[in-house]
């Protein structure tokens, strides 16, 4: 079976980090400018799912802009910003650069972007590094970051911002990076005045009583708290939940006992929590141990990894995706384009990996459309007046050009120790109706 790995929307801070981890810490260069023999000529370029492969075709032959970062008349320099795994602590981001990689060798192997093959460089921010490395990104005469994402993404904003870099993340992890200058994503994911509600409503229509019995739990770190607390006021507002727990948890605690008897007491029959999967699944070894029956465990896109499901303290419960199952390969043949892709790089795919393949893919669209007008103005023109966006049916449509919250979600549930769709039946459940906009501010 091949590994998947979690998408974790906040970030994991844990002071030995300070100690840096094996990864090497420099910008590298993957050499991913080559594929085959230039005498051999663009092969046929295969379409990724229903979207056009913008890989591919003649060179026009124009030359470039004077004077723009990282591009010349026959390559594009772009970079990859990522924590890569190592020995500290689980990051879920180690199968981003590996889907970066896939695109770029994918891509050059059809002769590139327009007969410009694509140059990538690699950066490990390795947690607490990201201002470190996208100083370092700055300086490597870079056209624009593609398919990054660090969980302390609210690192390195103003950097970046600073030297005018473009980036088109995989995902943001933090309001203060989903809403910097010259950023984009296939999957907006975070807005301070923003939720989508519809999974609050479908859970409290399956489970009336449930609700008004809930626990909402937090890692004490600004990005989960913020989180954890929007959830709390959308839903409260939204679907008749009362929340009878509201609790943060110091990282790394293992003692949750105390915690477990207050949810019993309290009669708490509905459980989520926002942190790391092995927190989580701790916590839900200790529900299980004390006896608490809880109706509904409520869990996020991160905890859509195969060790939460074999778990079995998890069992029953409901995890939401905003990319395809995995297991629905066959019926998606841009999943299928994707896995095979990063197969052939030997690398590790996931949920935030297909993200990091379908921000590859919007720019490289976006490029294309460019011909030689190959400014970084021009990307930014390009990529704002993409509107409507699902990387060829990885993904539930979204707006990237307007940066705005998805209306879809998707149900995943445990049973059994595997993940099996459970709304909607086919497709994601879409309706502008899910989206609350709250008069307060969420930020992190």
């Amino acid at each position: 079976m091949r590994r998947i790995v979690p998408l974790l929307l906040v970030p994991l801070l844990l002071a030995a980090l300070a100690c840096g981890s094996r990864a090497d810490t420099d910008a590298t260069d993957e050499g991913l400018d080559g594929g085959p023999d230039p005498t051999d000529g663009p092969t046929a370029a295969e379409p990724i799912g229903t979207l056009d492969n913008p890989c591919g075709g003649e060179a026009s032959g124009g030359a470039v802009p004077d004077g723009v970062p990282g591009v010349s008349d026959d390559t594009i320099r772009i970079g990859v910003i990522s924590d890569k795994e190592n020995d500290i602590a689980p990051v879920p981001t180690i199968g981003v650069e590996d889907a970066v990689r896939a695109f770029v060798e994918m891509c050059n192997d059809l002769g590139g972007i327009n007969g410009r093959r694509l140059d990538l460089v690699t950066y490990d921010s390795q947690i607490l590094r990201t201002d470190d490395v996208t100083k370092e990104a700055c300086a490597d005469d870079l056209f624009a970051l593609v398919g990054s994402g660090s969980v302390q993404d609210q690192l390195g904003v103003e950097t970046r911002e600073g030297c005018g870099l473009i980036e088109v993340a995989a995902y943001s992890a933090t309001t203060s990076r989903s809403l910097s200058q010259d950023f984009f994503s296939p999957l907006p994911g975070l807005n301070p005045t923003e939720y989508n509600v519809g999974t609050c409503r479908f859970i409290a229509e399956r489970f009336p009583d449930a609700v008004t019995k809930a626990a909402m739990v937090w890692t004490e770190l600004p990005a989960p708290e913020v989180r954890g607390h929007q959830i709390v006021e959308a839903c409260e507002a939204e679907a008749g939940f009362d929340f009878v727990v509201q609790e943060g948890l110091a990282f790394g605690n293992t003692n949750y006992g105390p915690l477990v008897s207050q949810m019993k007491s309290a009669g708490v029959r509905y459980f989520s929590m926002v942190s790391a999967s092995s927190e989580t699944l701790a916590l839900l070894r200790e529900i299980r141990e004390q006896g608490l029956e809880l109706e509904v465990i409520d869990l996020g896109q991160q905890y859509y990894e195969e060790a939460v499901a074999a778990d079995g303290a998890a069992e029953g419960a409901w995890v939401l995706t905003n990319t395809v199952p995995f297991d629905e390969t066959d019926e998606y043949p841009a999943m299928a384009f994707y896995r095979d892709a990063v197969e052939q790089v030997g690398g590790v795919e996931g949920t935030l990996g297909v993200q990091a393949f379908s921000a590859a893919m919007l720019f490289a669209t976006a490029v294309q459309e460019m011909g030689d007008d190959l400014t970084r103005e021009a990307l930014v023109e390009q990529l704002s007046g993409i509107h409507e966006w699902d990387g060829g049916g990885l993904h539930m449509t979204a707006d990237p050009g307007a940066n705005t919250l998805p209306e879809c979600f998707m149900f995943l549930r445990i049973v059994d120790g595997e993940f099996v769709r459970e709304h909607p039946s086919e497709g994601f459940d879409c309706d502008p109706a899910h989206i609350r906009t709250s008069t307060e501010r969420f930020e992190s």
